[in-house]
């Protein structure tokens, strides 16, 4: 372990208290994976504004090197995710029901702390034992490092237990399984959950084993609570609180890790998707590069990666109440996004397959140049592909023909109080025959409330009234089905 971790301690302990959201963390090694070597994934829930970034650290001669997830205006001494120039990567989530002590580092501080100075997992069980008694940290840490092995740790501010995953998967959410001081749940956590979903995802890998691109395609960007909701998508709007990339997941990132013979500075990576997973791209960062390409870094001003996605998510959740206040995806759009990003991230990833055999028979330097450039080069790619999604897919633009043409709009007056209009369009048929219109009305579980119309209507602009003094004040969905075209919509009534 690198020297100087008391020094450290001492600083972190003077730096401000920050807010902690739910996560959820996963880790897998061994012949779990395609070749051995080690994986990470972690998705970060965030419910104010604050952007999230990618940062490098040059350690020098004391510390480590590595490349870290922060938030805008943090710097190297808070990490949520990386991996360092040894091949010792690491993630953690806060959890709802673990104490830290009244002095120390929080988790994000433990986090930096370990990406410099740690290189094994025993390291990082020396750190714990260091700080036991002094530290804030109420987390699940998943560890690996260049040996290929793996653990997990439940860590609380006195104390910590340690869980080894060898030839193994495992995943912790925001909730403590082990710790003998643990309490329940708090009431609605949707922690079993997600950790149930990811361990679903986990244990019903291609048979070939895991990898990063499995860990980075099928679970940091997974939106379904159930393998049977994902199969009947699209349902129109759909509640995303339970599942791994929700409606305030932030960022999502998987760890590439390393066996004791490879070139951990070529081999290991972190991906990252730099705002909601389901709706973005996983951009790949190395340790061997210095510098992060400013066009991708984010800021309060809604530039980067995560502003661009940000404009994206937009067509999918409804932010006239704030940013975070809509916890149901339009899952039509959402589909229809995840269609083009996919188109991206293969195309990033089979880049990245076909390039990295070159890198590894290059020298260190030969190789660390060439990988600037290539990184460089695909990020600037990927998010102006992923930048013209906003054009293509804008709700009030062009969007698409489909979305153009059969028209829903919104509700007047949203909220109501007792009764609702609801507007929408219907474009020429090709044989100027009249189609059949279906308008509804759901709650928030899917029950059906109201038929508003069921006939057959021509081309048109056509007005419908919803009264629902008879019903409890909440959300519902109205949908409107038009030659197998559907669109749905939110509205909220208040008595």
């Amino acid at each position: 372990m690198k020297n100087l971790i008391i020094k450290i301690l001492v600083l972190f302990t003077a730096l401000a208290f920050f807010n902690s959201f739910a996560s959820t963390v996963g880790i897998a090694t061994g012949n779990k994976t395609v070749d051995g070597r080690p994986l990470l994934f972690k998705n970060k829930d965030q419910t104010d504004n604050y952007p999230e970034d990618v940062n490098y650290y040059n350690g020098g001669y004391d510390y480590y090197s590595y490349v870290f997830q922060q938030e805008d205006g943090q710097n190297h001494t808070r990490a949520r995710m990386g991996i360092n120039n040894v091949g010792f990567g690491i993630v953690y989530s806060d959890s709802e029901n673990l104490k830290g002590a009244s002095s120390g580092p929080y988790g994000s501080q433990l986090t930096a702390i370990a990406l410099k100075t740690c290189s094994t997992i025993n390291d990082f069980r020396e750190l714990l034992n260091d700080t036991n008694n002094e530290r804030k940290a109420h987390n699940h840490f998943a560890i690996i490092d260049s040996t290929g092995k793996g653990a997990m740790f439940e860590v609380d501010g006195f104390s910590y237990i340690e869980i080894p995953i060898i030839d193994s998967i495992g995943v912790m959410a925001n909730t403590a399984k082990f710790h003998p001081n643990r309490t329940a749940p708090s009431s609605g956590s949707t922690s079993p959950q997600r950790e149930a979903r990811a361990l679903y995802l986990l244990s019903h890998a291609p048979a070939e084993g895991l990898d990063y691109k499995y860990f980075t395609d099928e679970i940091i960007k997974d939106f379904s609570k159930t393998q049977q909701d994902e199969d009947n998508m699209p349902v129109g709007q759909y509640s995303t609180n339970p599942v791994l990339s929700r409606y305030k997941t932030s960022i999502g990132g998987v760890i590439k890790g390393v066996l004791p013979n490879d070139n951990v500075l070529v081999e290991s990576a972190m991906w990252l998707c730099l705002s909601e997973p389901s709706l973005t791209i996983a951009l790949p960062f190395f340790t061997n590069v210095t510098s992060i390409p400013s066009f991708i870094r984010s800021n309060s001003s809604g530039d980067g990666m995560a502003g661009s996605s940000d404009r994206v998510r937009r067509l999918v959740y409804n932010y006239s109440g704030g940013r975070y206040s809509d916890r149901y995806a339009d899952t039509y759009d959402l589909l229809r996004i995840r269609e083009h990003t996919f188109r991206i991230q293969d195309s990033l990833l089979n880049s990245y397959k076909k390039n990295l055999p070159i890198w590894i028979e290059q020298s260190p330097e030969v190789a660390a140049d060439n990988m600037k450039i290539w990184m460089d080069d695909i990020h600037f790619w990927a998010k102006s592909k992923y930048d013209s999604l906003i054009v293509i897919l804008d709700i009030n633009e062009i969007k698409s023909e489909i979305k153009k043409t059969y028209n829903l709009k919104q509700n007047y007056p949203n909220p109501f109080n007792s009764t609702t209009r609801i507007k929408y369009t219907i474009p020429n048929d090709v044989d100027g025959t009249s189609s059949n219109v279906k308008l509804t009305v759901y709650d928030t579980l899917g029950k059906l409330v109201a038929v508003l119309l069921n006939r057959e209507q021509r081309a048109g602009e056509y007005e419908v009234s919803f009264n629902a003094t008879s019903l409890a004040s909440g959300n519902f969905f109205y949908k409107l089905e038009v030659a197998g075209i559907v669109e749905s919509k939110k509205m909220i009534y208040l008595k």
